[in-house]
């Protein structure tokens, strides 16, 4: 009997070692929703179908190639995350966002840019019931693809300036300041590593707020 249906179990077995791996992936990862995934985990989604795919379809590979692929490329994932931390591999893998509209202009080069035409982005502005461009300030859109809308009569957004210890430039140069005020401001509160730090966002005539790595927060009014 084992002999007949030997080939069947063995998928079988295959099916929830890969489901079972590809689910402790995504836990190690942190994704947990399609919404979340950049290019980089397209691509990776593509590498681990490969590998659970590749294994379960090969009489000749035993379940335990399909662990040591998924170990593997876990581990490679991880690496590219430690990479990530530097903003050029982070640009790299991950891409940056764009602003298609700022200060309720359309910004033709970003727009051609990312493949987006007019016709485009008022259906996506429609789809968050959004019905005229005159009521849109800014869009900005996300390495992932979702857009974010910033309406005209909405309060005045914030900007993240540091992000688990690093100066994120192009939103210190979208807030219209520079790195010594940066540095002067956390200066106030006594904070002159910056690596120390996971994240800070400013709000025009709000303030700074700042969590370190331990989870306390301060925050500095204006």
């Amino acid at each position: 009997m084992l002999e007949t249906f030997g080939l069947e179990i063995t998928i079988v077995i295959k099916l929830i070692v890969g489901m079972v791996g590809v689910l402790l992936y995504l836990r190690v990862s942190g994704k947990s929703q399609m919404s979340q995934m950049t290019p980089a985990d397209v691509v990776s989604s593509f590498v681990i179908g490969a590998i659970v795919g590749g294994t379960i379809y090969a009489p000749n590979l035993s379940v335990w190639y399909m662990v040591f692929g998924l170990m593997a490329w876990t581990v490679v994932t991880y690496g590219l995350h430690l990479l990530t931390k530097v903003p050029f591999f982070y640009r790299l893998f991950y891409g940056s966002v764009s602003f298609i509209v700022k200060d309720g202009a359309l910004q033709l080069d970003e727009m051609r840019r990312n493949k987006m035409d007019a016709e485009q982005l008022t259906a996506k502005l429609r789809e968050q019931r959004i019905f005229s461009l005159m009521d849109v300030d800014d869009v900005r859109l996300e390495t992932d693809g979702q857009m974010t809308v910033f309406l005209k009569t909405e309060k005045v957004r914030g900007f993240l300036l540091i992000n688990e210890g690093n100066i994120l430039g192009e939103n210190l140069k979208d807030a219209g300041k520079s790195e010594a005020w940066l540095q002067e401001e956390l200066g106030k509160i006594g904070i002159k590593e910056i690596e120390s730090l996971y994240c800070v966002e400013w709000t025009p005539g709000r303030g700074v707020m700042v969590v370190d790595n331990k989870g306390k927060t301060i925050t500095v009014t204006e």
